[in-house]
């Protein structure tokens, strides 16, 4: 079991941030989003190759949770999921999946061009997720995110502050 994720510990909820993302959530304040301004005015290339990084991010995204499904340590097959498409205050941000060791996030810039950032930590599957981002070419369109000095307290704020809903148990 990986220390930072005790089972016999609880998280305890940050109530008060839980409420600050619920608002945010609902607000009817609506920035113009990125990816809509890519789809309507983004060059024919950006058109066709946007569409291709998303769908590569989501097929990792499917095998990562597969992997992390088969992975022994109930603590290890935590994820948070989030559709940043549904914020209606996130302008840039499109999909991100947290786990204890790996985050992966899709974002399209101001420039309409999508780009995906991901970071390990200690990552039991490192090399089968590493494996696929190298098969579909994607390192041109991904950064491999300056590592947090400490990943396992930034994955238990996650948990403390995100409504239960984007967190799954696999």
């Amino acid at each position: 079991m990986r220390p930072e994720l005790n089972h016999n510990r609880q998280i305890q909820k940050n109530l008060e941030a839980q409420k600050q993302i619920e608002a945010r959530l609902s607000s009817t304040r609506r920035v113009y989003k990125n990816a809509t301004r890519a789809a309507l005015h983004g060059t024919s290339s950006q058109k066709s190759i946007n569409p291709a990084i998303a769908g590569m991010f989501h097929t990792i995204v499917k095998k990562a949770k597969e992997l992390y499904s088969k992975l022994p340590n109930k603590e290890d097959r935590v994820i948070i999921l989030l559709n940043n498409e549904l914020d209606p205050t996130d302008s840039h941000g499109l999909y991100t999946l947290i786990t204890p060791s790996f985050f992966f996030y899709l974002e399209c810039d101001i420039l309409s061009n999508y780009r995906i950032e991901y970071q390990f930590d200690q990552c039991p599957v490192e090399a089968e997720i590493q494996q696929l981002i190298n098969q579909f070419a994607m390192k041109s369109f991904s950064t491999e995110v300056v590592k947090q000095a400490d990943y396992a307290t930034f994955f238990r704020t996650c948990l403390q502050v995100q409504p239960d809903r984007f967190i799954h148990q696999l």
